[in-house]
């Protein structure tokens, strides 16, 4: 198999024969049927506590991770510290200890770029959630020599982004010259904002309860901007419409709310059904995901904050819901979970979505198919001539050994009879047939397929097949009546 740059084994083409050769490239894991484990909340580490009771409970991520250490070489700290954190949760259930994140909190602190995520400081799960994803996404590529865009394919074809990664898409169309232009981008988290409401606002304007799935919906829907200004023909106003183009195995969603004015309640529902995008033009597709997680936020005023997670275990008739609120693990009712207010929300499809292709794979399966092509032609040409040398060594002799009276009259017999045979319909004319890739004084093969076999006659079974099978392959251009008569085979005039 060639290289692609950048390919490893958690990633490309690598990953998908994985994904394969394992029989999980169209199977939905089987989620996690265990109880929780705490985990210690050191020095104000609530985020990331609740992030990582969601990724241990995201079925994808568990089964995926841990077969990939089994079967290949990963040495990335951050993809090394969350299998360890998962293996250490396995092993303290038994006991009943709660365990510290201490890694991954230390992972956390080094990464931070203005002093977000340092210890003793609080911090947004959001963006937490978003770093820890493009580490975990680093640690499966190479990204040395390439460009974004074959380091953002690469990323979408790992096993991080099969899971987390989706195709958001947007249109601008000027209301005028209908002019349209369009881009898409991969995201690895669904962002909504929550509508708010100012006191000064009619009561009757405000909507109590707001559903998730209004939430998503209205990502979608046509915008109408009138500042706008067209490039084209110069006139103002526009409608910009977004949609997803690729939906992910795992939709993550954040809804942001604004602090200023009254924001309704957002309700959570057990499935959610989103559209997308089709292959084909004009198609629209569904695809249903299950609730297995979500992550609350309980503001505490000028002290800051707290956040918490529900997680699922077992699915179907075996569904419990559990509160991971650090090191305090309790069952629940899926009603307790309706009663919060979520702040991120996991969703798994019920089918699996196959990873992203990317161009560079696209370009070398081109090319191998290709020279699949050639090497079958290749072959089938030289069966044929391995046939056609075989038919002959099956054909009938038309040669034997006469007396001296009969010789003459038995050789113009059989003159006339191999000239009838070596008549092709594309007659071949000696010097002028060359191969392309030996070009000079080199000509084609004299057992190419201008030789045909045909039947022969029935007086010509008695006849020396040695001398018939040469003579009646030859390509020089010497009437027969300048061959030697000295000669013991006839193939001699050739050399």
């Amino acid at each position: 198999m060639r290289v692609i740059p950048g390919e490893t084994a958690l990633c490309g083409r690598v990953y998908k024969d994985w994904l394969a050769n394992n029989g999980l490239n169209d199977s939905i894991p089987e989620p996690v049927d265990l109880v929780p484990v705490g985990l210690r909340n050191v020095r104000n580490v609530c985020f990331l506590n609740a992030i990582l009771q969601c990724l241990y409970y995201t079925p994808m991520l568990r089964r995926s991770l841990s077969l990939a250490f089994e079967s290949a070489v990963v040495k990335d700290e951050w993809l090394v510290a969350l299998r360890h954190l998962f293996k250490e949760l396995d092993s303290s259930r038994s006991s009943k200890a709660c365990v510290a994140a201490t890694r991954m909190a230390s992972l956390m602190q080094s990464a931070s770029t203005n002093g977000e995520f340092q210890h003793g400081e609080q911090a947004d799960a959001h963006e937490a959630f978003v770093l820890i994803i493009s580490k975990l996404l680093e640690g499966c590529i190479s990204a040395r020599g390439l460009s974004i865009a074959e380091k953002e394919q690469l990323e979408q074809s790992s096993l991080i982004g099969h899971i987390f990664s989706m195709m958001l898409n947007q249109s601008v169309t000027c209301k005028t010259c209908k002019d349209k232009s369009s881009y898409s981008r991969a995201e690895y988290c669904f962002c909504v904002t929550c509508p708010s409401f100012t006191d000064r606002m009619r009561t009757r304007d405000r909507k109590n309860v707001v559903d998730v799935k209004e939430l998503l919906s209205s990502f979608t829907q046509e915008e109408h901007i009138s500042e706008w200004k067209c490039e084209k023909c110069s006139s103002s106003g526009c409608v910009r419409q977004a949609g997803i183009a690729r939906p992910p195995n795992v939709l993550l969603v954040h809804i942001s709310r604004i602090q200023q004015g009254w924001a309704p309640q957002v309700t959570v529902d057990r499935d959610l059904t989103i559209q997308y995008d089709g292959s084909s033009a004009n198609t629209r597709r569904k695809v249903r995901y299950l609730l297995f997680a979500m992550i609350v936020y309980r503001s505490m005023g000028a002290n800051g904050g707290h956040y918490f997670a529900f997680v699922r275990a077992g699915r179907g008739q075996r569904e419990q819901w559990y509160l991971a609120d650090d090191d305090e693990i309790r069952s629940v009712s899926f009603a307790d979970v309706q009663r919060e207010e979520p702040f991120m929300l996991l969703y798994e499809a019920q089918k699996m979505i196959p990873p992203v292709e990317t161009d560079a794979e696209k370009k070398l399966l081109e090319a191998e198919l290709v020279q699949a092509s050639v090497k079958a032609q290749v072959q089938a040409r030289a069966a044929q001539s391995t046939g056609l040398l075989v038919e002959q060594a099956r054909a009938p002799a038309i040669y034997t050994q006469v007396d001296d009276s009969t010789r003459s009259s038995g050789r113009l017999e059989m003159e006339e009879a191999c000239a009838k045979m070596l008549e092709p319909e594309d007659a071949y004319t000696p010097g002028t047939d060359m191969s392309s890739t030996t070009a000079g004084s080199e000509g084609r093969s004299r057992l190419d397929e201008h030789v045909f076999v045909r039947t022969q006659p029935d007086y010509e079974r008695t006849v020396d097949f040695d001398r018939w099978s040469f003579f009646s392959s030859c390509r020089c251009s010497l009437p027969y009546a300048e061959y030697s008569e000295g000669f013991e085979d006839d193939r001699l005039h050739c050399m």
